[in-house]
């Protein structure tokens, strides 16, 4: 008897041994701009008294909303809560209540310590809203319950930044159209010229792109998912997108070519590790969720497959889109993929050129933060993606846009009350594809003085900034002309007005320019020059470089038009006096250089004598002839048509009867596809190369 009683109070002693749990997570790094994110497992590893029964409860709040799919009564499906009593983890089956937008409640959930005293719980697959934390930030899990626990407040993940993004430019639909092959297949749309642009997508963390079939995705209803959005084009045009895209650790990545990787429509070998695929979704609806995979991949080792096929994308309204879906990757690789949406376009079916616009997102897009019963899974928020060249390391590589201004600042001395005077800044893209910029100013000091035009460009181009003293009272004003290209870089440019005492009447040079382009550039002797200014017309006018006089060609209350004296030819500088009836202005000191190239307006002239335009193309192979100024100097000529630079011209010099004029004629190289592109012509001397601002050129 005495030993029975020893057996029983140990089993008292046991009994009363307390159930401690420390708990642990994992950390994962999450999609900033998901809404269904799977927060990393939470883990109680309990100890108590061995086969011991109990039944408890559960509680996680999080500091965002948890988002996984409800049911009727708040009950939240997806979840996976396991028990391991040390026979391995065990499904408990008791389903979890939403008792708020951010808290999971189990309520009964049986729990059996083994032999040994030990227990596990998981709790795994609970979605929360990333994209409610800041990027960098922290998901945090509070627990609660019945057990005592270790610690309460565990970080169970972290959102970062998933997709960036980079493309070569916007697709144009120009007058010329863009053609299509007889069969319409990758390959073919590139070896036949069609017009494309690329669209890259860049992982921000490894393993931010994975197919359903991987872990982040357990219980959604796809991998992850992207959609590429096309607007702005006219109902004529016609796009094409790869079926598939061969990301960049296949066999062969897919490309257009126009962005660092050779043209290939891709190929791809199913392995162990994974390498990143991604097939179209047809049929997938505007948020890019719902449809069908086009493609999906073999078994590991069933060889090397090649791309080639495309689809053609629905226009509506001018807006069209295209999604795909990660099919395969490789969970511990940085990876990207990039690919060429085609554009088909007959000839003249635009009559002036259209700037068409374009994005990527991840998908499927949603608005629904919260838990729910029927949005998709995963789903995001349309977050513009960064920019991907930091990643990829190719910032600033040439066949991006790269915005350059080369005007430092912008100095106006105007008396009070005078009228406004004119200045002009260059804006030219000294890379690749295509460049959109935009104007604009901010004022440090008065405000309004300043006129901006255009507002907004394409490629090359020149601002007019016209300084306007109105009211404005003696002193000095700042303000700062904003130059945007967006990825393609961003120039401030500072210009300060001078308001002075108002003078007498009289002549005032504001501005020397060139007589084609008008540009603020130096003067060249034997070529044609147009001053701006106030008090410039009378019964006799007259103008002198240095004291050498100026032939005047034109000349009214604010522009006159002159032939620049050769004589000058010795100086790099020159003083510009300006005189009207006797009154002289106050000398300017210009620069003077042998060539400052500017094309004439309306001067550029196909091979029939009509005017070169976007409705009226020269053929490739045809022979074109122009005129411009600023070419009198000695030196050789030459002119470049898009990136082709043209040495062998048939004719560089005077043009016939024009003084200051000079006649470029040259042939169109053969080969050359319709489009609108660039005209330029460039004077080298001892100083170097100048080239023009760049004309519109049309090819049919």
């Amino acid at each position: 008897m005495k030993f029975f009683f020893l057996i029983l109070g140990s089993i008292g002693l046991l009994a009363a041994q307390p159930t401690i749990c420390m708990t642990t997570a994992a950390s994962p790094i999450l999609h900033a701009e998901g809404l269904t994110e799977r927060i990393g497992d939470i883990v109680y590893s309990c100890t108590g008294a061995p086969s011991t029964m109990l039944t408890v409860n559960l509680s996680v709040q999080l500091n965002t909303g948890i988002t996984n799919r409800i049911s009727t009564g708040n009950i939240v499906t997806g979840t996976v809560l396991t028990v391991d009593s040390g026979l391995g983890p065990q499904a408990v089956l008791v389903q979890p209540i939403l008792l708020s937008p951010s808290n999971l409640h189990w309520n009964g959930v049986p729990l059996t310590f083994s032999v040994q005293g030990a227990l596990t719980i998981r709790i795994a697959d609970v979605r929360a809203n990333a994209a409610g934390i800041s990027v960098g930030g922290q998901i945090v899990a509070t627990l609660s319950g019945d057990l005592g626990i270790t610690q309460s407040a565990l970080v169970v993940g972290v959102p970062e930044v998933g997709l960036y993004a980079g493309y070569s430019g916007e697709l144009i639909c120009a007058q010329g159209g863009s053609p299509l092959p007889g069969s319409i297949g990758f390959s073919n749309l590139i070896l036949d010229g069609t017009a494309f642009t690329s669209t890259r997508i860049t992982e921000g963390y490894a393993g931010s792109f994975t197919p359903r079939s991987a872990a982040p995705n357990l219980n959604a209803d796809s991998g992850t998912r992207f959609i590429v959005r096309h607007n702005g084009f006219p109902q004529a045009a016609r796009l094409f997108v790869p079926n598939v895209i061969a990301g960049s650790d296949t066999v062969q990545a897919t490309a257009g070519g126009d962005l660092g990787v050779p043209a290939s429509g891709g190929a791809y070998a199913p392995s162990t590790n994974g390498s990143l695929l991604l097939a179209l979704v047809a049929g997938a609806d505007a948020t890019g969720a719902g449809g069908t995979l086009v493609y999906t991949p073999g078994a590991i080792g069933s060889g090397t497959v090649t791309f080639d096929g495309v689809a053609e994308l629905q226009i509506s309204s001018g807006s069209a889109y295209a999604v795909y879906e990660v099919v395969d990757s490789n969970f511990f690789v940085l990876e990207s993929a990039q690919f060429p949406t085609f554009l088909g376009l007959a000839p003249n079916a635009v009559t002036a050129a259209v700037q068409t616009t374009g994005g990527v997102t991840f998908a499927p897009l949603s608005g629904v933060a919260t838990a729910s019963t029927s949005s998709p899974i995963p789903r995001f928020v349309g977050i513009t993606p960064p920019n991907d060249c930091g990643i990829i390391g190719d910032c600033g590589a040439s066949y991006f846009p790269q915005l350059t201004v080369t005007t430092p600042s912008l100095q106006y001395t105007l008396g009070a009350g005078s009228p406004n005077q004119a200045q002009y800044v260059p804006v030219n893209n000294s890379g690749g594809g295509v460049l959109y910029w935009t104007a604009s100013v901010s004022y440090t000091s008065g405000s309004g003085w300043l006129a901006i035009q255009p507002a907004s460009g394409m490629n090359n181009g020149t601002v007019r900034i016209d300084a306007y003293p109105g009211s404005l009272g003696v002193g000095t004003y700042q303000a700062t002309l904003t130059i945007d290209g967006g990825n393609a870089g961003r120039r401030l440019v500072p210009v300060t007005l001078a308001i002075t005492q108002a003078t007498a009447p009289g002549p005032q040079i504001l501005t020397v320019e060139n007589a084609a382009s008008f540009a603020q550039l130096p003067v060249v002797p034997g070529s044609l020059t147009t001053i701006m200014g106030t008090a410039l017309t009378g019964k006799i006018v007259s103008a002198s470089f240095d004291g050498l006089p100026a032939t005047i060609l034109f000349s009214n209350a604010t522009q006159i038009n002159l032939l620049v004296p050769a004589g000058i030819a010795s100086k790099s500088s020159t003083q510009l006096v300006v005189i009207v009836d006797g009154a002289i202005s106050l000398p300017v000191t210009i620069p003077v250089a042998p060539f400052e190239p500017g094309i004439f307006a309306g001067a550029v002239v196909n091979q029939d004598s009509t005017v070169n335009s976007i409705s009226n193309g020269a053929a490739a192979g045809s022979v074109i002839y122009f005129y411009a100024t600023g070419l009198s100097g000695s030196g050789t000529i030459s002119a470049r048509i898009g990136g082709t630079e043209l040495t062998n011209l048939y004719y560089a010099g005077p043009a016939p009867g024009y003084p200051g004029v000079q006649q470029i004629n040259l042939m169109l190289p053969p080969g050359m596809q319709g489009m609108t592109t660039a005209l330029s012509v460039c004077g080298t001397g001892t100083g170097g190369e100048v080239c023009s601002l760049p004309y519109p050129l049309t090819l049919k």
